[in-house]
């Protein structure tokens, strides 16, 4: 682009210095001049050129290459409801954080799914000591559970 501008340039000097020296030149003439001046094309380079990444079918197969666990069967209504005896309390969360002591800052010791049925025996700040039916004991803060009703132990 520089060299054609180059070239342009110079033809239109080459134009001028003739006209000033009495010849006349029309832009026909300059047009026929130019075209006829030799232009470089070896170097010429395109500024971009994309390159797409190939990629194989078999590496796209998604359902190969993600696992597959099984789902475990969802209990009945009814079973779920339904505490394991001795226990008070049940998970109202998805899963809740057990830790080694109460408060946020304490370690977590374990994890517990909700609807998981408890006991508590301790309270502090609104953090409950609870023993899951595992037998496995931590801290839980208190609102995450919900406790027995009692029209369900009357009517079982």
């Amino acid at each position: 682009m520089i060299a054609s501008i180059a070239l342009f340039c110079a033809v239109a000097l080459v134009a001028a210095a003739f006209t000033v020296l009495g010849f006349r030149y029309s832009t026909a003439v300059v047009a026929q001049l130019a075209a006829a001046a030799p232009v470089r094309t070896d170097n010429l380079k395109p500024r971009y050129e994309p390159r797409f990444a190939l990629a194989k079918a078999a590496d796209l197969d998604v359902a190969r290459s993600v696992p597959v666990k099984p789902v475990a069967q969802a209990l009945p209504p009814e079973a779920a409801l339904q505490p394991a005896p001795g226990f008070t309390h049940s998970v109202t969360v998805e899963a809740l954080r057990v830790r080694s002591g109460p408060g946020r800052t304490q370690p977590q010791v374990f994890t517990l799914k909700g609807g998981t049925w408890v006991n508590i025996s301790d309270n502090v700040r609104g953090w409950v000591r609870i023993t899951d039916q595992a037998g496995k004991t931590g801290w839980v803060y208190g609102s995450l559970l919900r406790p027995l009703d009692t029209a369900q132990v009357q009517a079982r």
